[in-house]
């Protein structure tokens, strides 16, 4: 099973992979960060349960860009690298979460926002309700005709 951090991970290592000098953090951080920095939210919006062994969920991941300058376009630039790095698809682990809905946007003066969602099925709480097949006898028995 895919956890939350599990996938907020592999959205960290995008970052740090395509900007490896500008630091992440995290919305526990309020003051003291660094410019330019990254902070990433990853939002549950929906979890719905099918049947009692299946569960849809749908997360909202948010990407905040602080910028230290002025330059909108570089602002811009930096956005539209990020949606060529995390391109359609987001890979946690052996996973491949299709990437929908991904949009930018300037929030305030100098903050950017890219997000996107991911929606993903996983069996929940699984167990056989009949004993499982371990061993297989099979006999082959031939004719003299």
């Amino acid at each position: 099973m895919i956890t939350y951090e599990d996938i907020l991970r592999a959205v960290i290592k995008i970052l740090n992979t395509t900007y490896p000098t500008i630091p992440i953090y995290g919305d526990e951080v309020t003051e003291g960060y660094k410019l330019p920095c990254f902070f990433t939210t990853l939002l549950p919006i929906e979890s719905e349960t099918q049947t009692k062994n299946y569960i849809i969920t749908n997360l909202l991941i948010v990407i905040s860009y602080f910028s230290d300058c002025k330059d909108s376009l570089k602002c811009l630039e930096v956005m539209s690298t990020l949606k060529r790095q995390f391109g359609i698809s987001l890979d946690v682990d052996d996973s491949h979460f299709t990437i929908q809905d991904s949009m930018i946007e300037k929030v305030e003066n100098d903050v950017y926002q890219f997000s996107f969602h991911i929606t993903y099925h996983e069996l929940i709480n699984f167990e056989p309700e009949n004993e499982l097949i371990t061993t297989i006898e099979h006999h082959i028995e031939r004719s003299n005709k």
